[in-house]
């Protein structure tokens, strides 16, 4: 093959490759919001309080069965981006609640603890992201990674204000 073919094979893989990063990119993986009735069940789940029941996998659930492209990439992607956003409401309101309720120094502490974990949970998954690169696998695996994080964060969050 002759180097301009070769570079020209180049171009287009990488334009592919470029084209796939931004169709599953983070920042847009984060657009999608859970429904108002999965996010009702999701938090009846959470109220019930049971040992080892997964509550984000009926929001995941929702996301699927509503999805036109149900169990591809782009779908497990985008849904595991809304049970994100399911727990990221859960995590900010037991946030607010926990510093409306701490003195003042422990209030500092959260705050600094808080925005220490955003950097170390973006960081984090921007790494699981960055070391999928090429493979279309790299947008589940970041949002499972943000699932992962924020649904750990929202459960120290309740522990810590039921201590």
């Amino acid at each position: 093959m002759s180097r301009p073919n070769k570079i020209f094979i180049g171009l287009v893989g990488f334009a592919l490759t470029a084209g796939v990063a931004t169709w599953l990119s983070p920042a847009q993986a984060q657009e999608n919001a859970p429904t108002p009735k999965a996010m009702s069940a999701f938090r009846v789940c959470l109220a019930t309080d049971k040992a080892g029941v997964d509550c984000g996998q009926a929001v995941y659930d929702a996301c699927q069965a509503a999805h036109e492209q149900p169990d591809t990439t782009l779908s497990i992607t985008e849904c595991s981006m809304v049970t994100h956003k399911a727990w990221d409401v859960i995590l900010n309101e037991r946030y607010r609640a926990l510093i409306a309720s701490s003195p003042p120094k422990l209030k500092l502490k959260l705050q600094k603890a808080q925005r220490a974990w955003i950097v170390s949970r973006d960081a984090d998954c921007d790494a699981v992201y960055e070391n999928w690169i090429g493979g279309t696998i790299r947008g589940p695996m970041y949002a499972g990674c943000m699932v992962e994080k924020t649904s750990e964060r929202a459960k120290w969050l309740k522990e810590m204000r039921e201590d």
